[in-house]
């Protein structure tokens, strides 16, 4: 079994230091409501460099129209900026 690399073992033989941080990904509260009992869907919208968008929604319920193409992209563009509210 190899052991650990260390701090100290890093620091001893380089010189470390950080060439910039990127951005790779974001995570959003969404909350959908149709104004009817049991219209509320809530949930977390998921976009990342490598695989796109993901929406992982609350107690599994989702919308019908979380299944078609494009859906995640309207909730991002829907909810950005200044326009979140409208």
């Amino acid at each position: 079994m190899t052991a650990e690399v260390t701090r100290e073992e890093i620091l001893n033989k380089y010189m470390v230091q950080s060439t910039g941080i990127a951005t790779t990904g974001w995570t959003k509260y969404i909350r959908l409501h149709t104004g009817a009992i049991n219209g509320e869907y809530t949930g977390r919208l998921h976009w990342d460099s490598n695989d796109g968008y993901t929406m992982f929604w609350d107690n599994d319920r989702a919308p019908k129209e979380a299944y078609r193409p494009e859906f995640e992209y309207i909730l991002d563009s829907i909810t950005e900026g200044s326009n979140a509210n409208n």
